[in-house]
Formats: C-alpha cells, structure tokens, sequence
C-alpha cells in the first residue's frame, strides 16, 4: 500500500472516531468539514460509518467489513488548485501533507524583502467550522508562545484574502525520529542523548503549559545537523485558562494514544509521559509495545492497547537481526541484554496505566536517561546495595584497580601534578631528608585514598570532595614535618578551591603559605602559583584588598625569579586584574586584562584554557562596568582564540565564552533574542553534560537566561530560569555578591510582572546580602542593587522616595564611573522614570534629552529604550496639552515596538495609546486596541500591574 493510502486510511479513521458519535445533520456537517472536499476519504469515512452501523459489533466481532472500508483507494482528482498562490507574503510552491482542516504547503516569500523558505498552514473555507477554527487558531496561539531550538518556530499567520485562517511556520527538512537513527545506525546511547533533545522541547512545553497529545514519531523529525524539531501541535491543550481535566476533545492517534485519552479521562502531562514511553520504546527496541503497526486494524488495537506493553528486553529478543543490527551492531541478544535493567525500568515507568504512577514529569525522565548515561542509578527503581557498588564500579575502574592510579586520575592537572614533579626534582637533588619527606608525602596520598576505597567505603558514592575531606582530617590527625605538611596544604588550597569550596581553600592557603620563603627558580615559581590560587579565592569571598596583596605577592616573586619569562609574566597580569575585579576597579582591571592579553601574544605556546579563561573574566568584568560593546568583542575573541586551537565542543571553556558572548552582545542589541537564547542553551546543555546539573556557574547561565526571557516578554519562563539560578546559588554556597545579584533579578522580574510587593521583597533580600556579607557600599554591583529597588519604588508608587534615593546614587556614579559610563546612563534614565510617573515635566525634558543623547553612544537606534523615550516624550507633550502631538508620538512607539517581538511592550503601548484617545474622544478605536492589548495582559501581568490596571479601568468605561 503506498504511504499516500495509508496517510488517508489513517485520517479516515481518525475523522470516523470525532463523527462516530454524532448524528444527522451534525455528523454531515462535521464530514464535509474535516474532508474539506477529499472525495476519497470521504468515501472511506462513509464506508466505516456503514460498518459501525452495521448488525455485528464492529469492535468485538467480524471487522472485515471494517478492513474492506480501510481499503478504498482514491477515485484521483485534479492538482491542488492553490499551488501558485499567493498568501500575504508567500506563495504556495506544492503539498507537503494534508490533515483534517486543510493542508500543509511548501512556500517561499513573494513580498521581496528576502529570500525564505516555510511551511504554511490553512484552514480551507469549506473546514471552517466554530470547532475545526478554534482548534486552527489555538495551534497558533500555541506555537506563537513556544519558542524553543526544538520546536518548529511560528514565523507568520493571518487571514488570506477569501477568509481562510493560515500560519506560517519554519520548514524542517528531516526524517522521522526513528527513520533516522535506523538509516545511520546509531547505537543506544546515541539515541537516548538524541532522545533527550525531545524531552527539552516537551518540557519546554510543559513549563508553558502545553500539553502536545501527539507525540509520535512523525511529529518528531531530525534535520541533517542532528537537531531535533518537535511539530504539529494541532491537538495540543493549553492548561491554563481552561478546564485542565476536561475531555470533550477527542483527537488522538490510536497508536501511540495513553489509557486516559481512550477512557475519555483527565488529560495532564502525563498523556505526552506515555507517548514518549511509546517512542523511546521503538527506538531502542525497534518495535511498539503493543505490537501496533500503522497496518494494525483500529479494533486490533484498541483490543491491544487494553494489555499490558511488551517489556523492553522481550521485544528486543524478537527483533530482526536487520532491526537489532541498526542498533549499534547487536543481534537480538545482545540487544536484549543491552537494554536490561535502568534502562527497561525507565521505559516501564513511562508506560505505567496509571498516569500518577509515570514519572512526575519530563524533566525527571530526563534525569533518570542522565543517570543511566553516566551508569548512576536512577530514581524510577531502588538499587541493591550490590547494584549501586556494580555501578559505581563502572564509574571508577581506574579507581577500583589501584589507590596509586586514583590519585593520579582524580587530581591531575588541579595542582598534584605539579606538586609531585617538584617534589620529584627535589628528591633527586636534595639530601635524604628531602627524600623521606617526598615519601612521607606519598605514603600520606597512599592512606588517604586507601581509606575511601570501594572495599572501604561500598555504602556511598566516593567524590573527589569525600577524597579531599578525607584527606584534611588525615592531614589533623598525622604527625608530619611542617614542609610537608605546608605543600599538601596548599596542593589542598587548590583542589578546594576548583570545587567551589572558596572558604576552607582559603584557610588551607593561609597555613599553607605562612613563612614559607622559596630557595630557588622552581620553588619560587611553584609559590607564585599557590599564591595566585589563594588571590583568586579571597576575590570569590569579596576580600579585594587581601586578594590584590596576594597577586602581588606573586608577581613580585616572578619578576625576581623569571624576569624574561613571557608566560609568567601573564600569570602575574592576569591575577593582578582578577584581583582588581574583585575590587570593582574597572580602570586598574581593564588596564591589567589588556596588559595580561598583550603579553599572552608573545607567548611561544600559550596555554588554552589559560588564555581563554582570560578572555571569559575580561568579558565579564567589561560587562559589570557596562562596557557591553568591548565585552562582546573579547568574547568573540576568546571563541576565535580556541577555535583556532581546536577546543572541544563540549568543553567547559567553550560554555564559559558563550555566556559571555550571550550577555554581551544581548545588552547592546546586537544578538537578538533568539540567537542570545540559542547561545545560553547551549552553554547550559554544555555544562551539564560535562559536569554536571548543578553548581554556581550553571546558577549564573539561568540567571542571565532569565534576564533575556524576562526582557522579550516570557515572564513566567524567566522566573523559573531565575528560580533555578536561586536554587543552583544557595546549593553551591555562592558567594554572597552572586546570591544577591540573583535575588535583585528575581526581584527586576517581580516589577515587570506587576507584584510589586514580592519584587519590593526580593529587592530588600538582595541588599541583606550585600549587608551581611559586608560588601562596600561603593560597590558598583552593591549600587545597582539600590537602583533596581528604586525601580521598584517608583512603579509602586513611591517615585518621590525613589527620586531621592537615585539622585543619590547619580552622584555616586559621576564620583566612581564617570559621566561616561553606562552605569551613569542608567541613573539618568531611573530619573527619567521617576519624572514621568510624577507628572514632572519641567525635570523631565531635560531629563529626556541627556538620556536619549547619552544611550545613542552606546546602543543602536534600533534598541527597545528608544522606544521607551518616545513614549516618554508623549506623556510630556500630554501634560503640555499638546494630544495631537502625543498621539503621533505614540503611533511612532507603538510602530517601533510591533517590531520588537516582545509581546507585552506592544500591548503596554496600545493601552497608552487607548488612554489617550479617550481624551481626545476617539473611542471606537481606543477599543480596538483595548482588545488587542488585554488578552496580552492578562496572560503575562498581575493585576495590580500599573498598566493592566489602567487598562482594566478604561475597558469597564468602554464597555470593553
């Protein structure tokens, strides 16, 4: 049977299980809409519909009536007579698919402005029942609020000139998910980190509250890069603003459809938990877990789909030796036995009839494929003691083989390596003494590792930070010759101080350090890097004066030591400006950064990872002082630095320079949105992949992912990136300046949502921090805490207080950054603020020109806060009585944000415009834009949002 026919069989009955329960004129209406004119599958609906109706019950007795139906072959037809067509800016190239609505098409842009190529979507005329609309225009509604790498991207939509509802959506050129894998042979691991790109798009949706009810393989095609696009959200349900639970909606595919979508129950995320279950299933072992195929006739498998799924490992031992080769070259028994265990558990748990016994949420299936990825054990079953040591075992075979190899393995290249060549020179050259200390010193690491060996330690996990804790408490314990036990002290410093334990690295340091005076080149050498590892964790503490002693401390020693060396001459630089970041002296640091990456030019051989962490402090310090411009170029930089070196596309570096880059270039404008969102997604998925999902970095990419989130308009998904961020923070204990800074974003998002008393909160949070941890009042990040909280001030209606506070901190800024920088910009434009709500035009207008001429140096004409000034201008010339004038000044505003992309701003700007056409007596448009403005509202904003409230008020006036 060709893929046309049976494309059609399956709309048939998908079109026979909607009308079934309907009768005469209802059940006409809906046929002819849902066949929209398909002679053919009309006929095959029709003959379904006589064979339910026929004596035999056609689910549990003869279904050849039933098979005969779902034979009809079309009777041909002429060619689609929209191919050539234009549709506002696209013209219909040829048919990719049909569905009950419409049709799917293959177009390409016609206006001219540029060359691109999509898919457009249509709801013919004769389709355009209430029903059949409202489902077309959720999908709309639904793909317009999803933006997400793996989601296939809304691009345009409209009505056509005949009254035909469409939208515009990226084409993706690729295969089906399962097609895929087979054609290239992946093996199982390659499908489940493929598979987990599936479950970012879900979860996505999820967080949205989208539920897809679709999921199958067809709706999930990978292009030629590798890449994931999740499709057709045609009967997906939004579970907010409607009746989560309810079922009246019956679309579903029969084959990948859970038991609640069968029984008519609650439909939930568990609905899509099952459907993944299915597709993981097929992927791994090649077969449906109720032995469906697309041929499978419907009453076969609704009688199927009643039973028990076929476990995992059966189904792979009955594969193919063709389906089991596709596979990573297994045979069915090796496949077989490959799947058994987490990895059978994880697709029993997804397949589980009872929607609250599935995993609790995509997010946790994600975390149990992580788990079995990297052989951890995994939530959806308890292990055996013997199970988590076999696991851990595969984890840790060079640990498991010799205590001596483990100390190699686990603490190479963090300080130990050059700790034990020094010592190594030493033994060779120096007295006997020298060499039993070095033995001591090995005999120390010997213990120390011996006591949290598996053999010794089978109850737990063993870490390198359990290895390390074991250590020092051996270190207090045993007697050792101060020398000795100073190097160990420090080499501990270092290991400490990598795993983000800045306080005890800083303690081991100061005992590690104290006295200790070098005897020659080496020696020398090794302390200045011991002491660059202590400047660098007392300027994570915030003790800037201490950590700038340290650094010169060490250039001093290098400069003594290795005057004509150029690599330790960067070290040196390059502490001296990590030092002077601390202290938030932009001049000294930039000045030190330039110097450090100057000298590094010179270098022989530079090191990578040195260099290019350079590049990533440089960056961010440019960004905290707002040289935004400076920051995206070091960036850019840095990237172009490793590329050239070939770094590793997951390393850690690699994420580090594109947050930098992200939040950079996303600050002056010139990465958009989306290209900002795609660099911070990948960064994170970089991150967790290679070390893991937590941490204070991982904190630092959500929180300025929430930032970006939070500027175009996706409020709700920027509290859970800054939720995250909260909670990524205080679990890694960051230091206090980064848990406030996370706490005044939480809070800048609060404001922008319009619950001014949690954004007031979270503010008051932030600077307890800076409070309590003793952080300079002059600090400049200290200061923009008090500036966001005078945002908040002012939008809840204490703009007077705030007014005073901000003149404040202007005078601050002129003293510490200069009337230059952006921070003094900034200030003015809070003033700004604050004049506006105020009604002060005569402060304003002033107030109006220095900003707009101040932002012009650093932020294209495009930026959104130009936008932001010409509303300002408006409400001026509004308080001048000058309405004709404010009102062009606000069609100019309202033009500039349509172009935007951020759906609240457009809304904020036609609630403006409406306020004042009342004024002016227009209020039959001033309605229309009411209508337009608080759906938007009232999805993103709370209700006592100053601008929602305004709103609602005009609305009751209107009669809106």
């Amino acid at each position: 049977m060709s893929d046309a026919a049976t494309e059609r069989r399956r709309r048939a009955l998908a079109i026979f299980d909607i009308v079934a329960d309907l009768a005469g004129e209802a059940r006409l209406q809906q046929i002819d809409a849902l066949c929209d004119g398909d002679q053919a599958l009309r006929e095959q609906v029709q003959a379904l519909l006589d064979a339910d109706a026929g004596t035999r019950e056609p689910f549990s007795g003869d279904v050849a009536a039933w098979g005969q139906a779902l034979q009809a072959q079309p009777a041909g037809g002429a060619s689609d007579p929209m191919l050539g067509r234009s549709i506002g800016a696209w013209r219909v190239r040829e048919v990719i698919g049909r569905g009950g609505m419409g049709a799917v098409y293959a177009v390409e842009r016609s206006d001219g402005a540029y060359t691109q190529q999509a898919a457009l979507k249509l709801i013919r005329t004769g389709a355009d029942s209430p029903a059949a609309r409202e489902r077309f225009l959720r999908e709309r509604q639904i793909l317009a609020g999803l933006q997400h790498p793996n989601i296939a991207t809304l691009l345009d939509g409209g009505i056509s000139t005949d009254g035909e509802p469409y939208f515009v959506m990226e084409r993706v050129d690729g295969e089906p998910i399962d097609r895929w894998c087979d054609a290239r042979g992946l093996g199982l691991r390659e499908r489940v980190v493929l598979f987990l790109q599936v479950l970012d798009a879900v979860r996505f949706a999820h967080r949205n509250l989208v539920v897809h009810r679709d999921l199958k393989p067809s709706n999930l095609l990978v292009d030629g890069d590798g890449r994931v696009k999740l499709l057709d959200f045609g009967i997906a349900k939004q579970l907010e603003g409607a009746d989560a639970t309810a079922t009246h909606d019956r679309a579903l595919t029969f084959e990948y459809a859970s038991p609640e979508q069968l029984h008519d129950a609650p439909i939930t995320t568990a609905t899509d938990l099952w459907q993944l279950g299915v597709v993981l299933h097929r992927l791994l072992a090649g077969a449906h877990p109720f032995g469906l195929t697309r041929d499978t006739p419907v009453a076969r498998q609704l009688q199927q789909l009643e039973r028990e799924p076929e476990p995992l490992t059966r189904a792979a031992a009955q594969a193919s030796t063709e389906q089991a080769a596709q596979r990573g070259g297994h045979t069915p028994a090796t496949l077989a036995r490959a799947l058994r265990g987490n990895l059978a558990a994880i697709v029993q748990a997804c397949l589980r009839r009872d929607p609250d016994t599935r995993y609790a949420s995509a997010d946790a299936l994600a975390n149990d494929l992580r788990a079995w990825l990297d052989d951890r054990p995994i939530a959806a079953v308890r292990l055996s003691r013997g199970e988590r040591s076999r696991l851990w075992l595969r984890r840790n075979r060079g640990l498991a083989a010799a205590v001596a190899a483990v100390a190699l393995a686990l603490l190479a290249g963090t300080g130990l390596a050059v700790w034990q060549a020094r010592e190594a020179r030493e033994q060779a050259r120096i007295a006997e003494r020298e060499s039993e200390s070095a033995r001591a010193a090995l005999a120390f690491l010997t213990d120390t590792l011996a006591a949290a060996a598996p053999e010794r330690a089978m109850s737990t996990e063993v870490s390198v930070r359990q290895l390390l804790d074991k250590a020092r408490q051996q270190l207090d314990q045993r007697t050792l010759a101060p020398q000795l036990r100073q190097s160990i002290q420090r080499m501990l410093g270092h290991l400490y101080g990598s795993l983000g334990e800045a306080e005890t690295s800083a303690r081991l340091f100061a005992a590690g350090l104290q006295g200790v005076q070098p005897r020659n080149r080496d020696d020398a050498l090794a302390l200045a890097r011991d002491l660059d590892g202590q400047s660098g964790v007392l300027a994570v503490l915030e003790r800037g004066k201490a950590s700038l002693a340290s650094a010169r401390l060490g250039v001093d020693l290098r400069q003594r030591f290795a005057p004509g060396d150029p690599r330790q001459r960067f070290l040196g630089q390059r502490q001296l400006a990590v030092a002077y970041t601390s202290l938030a002296d932009c001049k000294q640091g930039d000045a030190q950064w330039k110097q450090a990456l100057a000298t590094a030019t010179s270098m022989r051989d530079p090191t990578v990872d040195e260099i290019g962490e350079a590049h990533v402090a440089y960056a961010r310090m440019l960004f905290n002082c707002g040289e935004y411009a400076r920051g995206l170029q070091v960036s850019a930089d840095g990237l172009g630095f490793v590329d050239g070196r070939r770094l590793p596309a997951l390393s850690p570096l690699r994420a580090n320079l594109l947050w930098v880059k992200a939040m950079n270039g996303h600050a002056i404008g010139k990465l958009s949105v989306a290209d900002t969102e795609a660099l911070l997604r990948q960064a994170i998925a970089i991150h967790e992949k290679t070390i893991g999902a937590g941490g204070a970095q991982l904190g630092e990419f959500h929180s300025t992912l929430g930032t970006v989130l939070q500027n175009s308009g996706r409020l709700p998904e920027a509290l859970v990136a800054h939720e995250r961020s909260a909670e990524l923070s205080r679990a890694a204990g960051a230091r206090p300046i980064d848990q406030a800074i996370t706490q005044y974003n939480i809070g800048y998002l609060y404001r922008d949502y319009g619950d001014y008393e949690k954004s007031l909160a979270a503010h008051r949070r932030s600077l307890a921090i800076f409070d309590a941890a003793g952080i300079d009042r002059d600090h400049i990040e200290r200061r923009r805490a008090e500036k966001w909280y005078a945002l908040a001030q002012i939008q809840s209606g204490r703009a007077a207080d705030a007014r005073e506070q901000l003149l404040r901190l202007q005078q601050r800024a002129r003293a510490l950054d200069g009337e230059e920088s952006v921070e003094y910009l900034d200030v003015v434009w809070q003033l700004l603020r604050a004049a506006v709500v105020m009604g002060d035009r005569a402060n304003g207008e002033p107030l109006l020109a220095d900003a707009r001429a101040r932002a012009a140096r650093f932020v294209p004409p495009a930026h959104p806060v130009f936008t932001e000034f010409l509303r300002d201008e408006a409400q001026f010339a509004r308080l001048q009585g000058d309405l004709a004038g404010a009102e062009r000044l606000q069609r100019e505003a309202l033009k500039r944000s349509d172009a935007i992309g951020n759906p609240t701003e457009p809304s904020i700007v036609r609630v403006e415009l409406a306020d004042l056409l009342v004024q002016r007596g227009q209020d039959a448009e001033a309605r229309i834009l009411l209508l337009q403005a608080l759906p938007v509202l009232r999805k993103y904003m709370h209700a006592r949002h100053a601008t929602r409230a305004r709103a609602e008020v005009l609305a009751r006036r209107l009669g809106v």
